[in-house]
């Protein structure tokens, strides 16, 4: 079944203190016809399947009793004269569904960029499913433009750190399952 979903998308190359000194940033509405199907579930397995295979260090989950549950990760790429890495944490507030994500990439050198766009592409691929109207989401990281996208229910955003052209954060969230039943008492 094929639902329509709108989207914005806004690349801004510019910091938030450009922005508001009359530098204007697109924002382009778009209709994308898209299959409706959930993301997988995620849950401790999938959790130490973000694992880096070539790193000693593991994802670490932890679920508490209401349900709320937390992936973390860190994962450090030693460089001459640098130390790329990447912080992963996700969350969610029922069990097997995320509600939000963050991704906080610590570039080195070009290389370092490749790799870790990529890895966090990878990342937000297992998250959202491959069906998003941004194709080419490592190198878009990996360039370091920040952009806000909002499609089918989620949003991500992208944005430098203040001052370091090195520190980048991608955070995203994901709207409540509408299915669920909520009871009030």
């Amino acid at each position: 079944m094929l639902i329509t979903s709108f989207f914005s998308l806004a690349l801004l190359g510019t910091s938030p203190a450009q922005a508001g000194s009359g530098v204007g940033h697109d924002v382009i509405p778009v209709q994308l016809n898209t299959p409706s199907t959930p993301g997988p579930k995620f849950d401790a397995g999938r959790c130490r399947g973000i694992a880096d295979l070539s790193s000693k260090a593991q994802p670490m989950f932890q679920q508490k009793e209401n349900g709320e549950w937390e992936c973390s990760y860190l994962l450090d790429y030693t460089e001459t004269g640098h130390t790329p890495s990447v912080f992963i944490q996700i969350r969610g507030v029922e069990p097997g569904r995320w509600s939000s994500f963050r991704l906080k990439l610590n570039f080195g050198s070009i290389l370092s960029r490749q790799a870790l766009g990529g890895r966090a592409a990878s990342i937000v691929y297992t998250l959202i499913g491959d069906q998003t109207p941004l194709r080419e989401l490592g190198v878009t990281l990996a360039g370091g433009r920040d952009f806000e996208l909002l499609f089918n229910g989620m949003s991500l955003k992208y944005k430098q750190e203040r001052f370091d052209k090195t520190r980048f954060n991608l955070s995203g969230t994901n709207a409540p399952n509408p299915n669920k039943e909520t009871t009030e008492q």
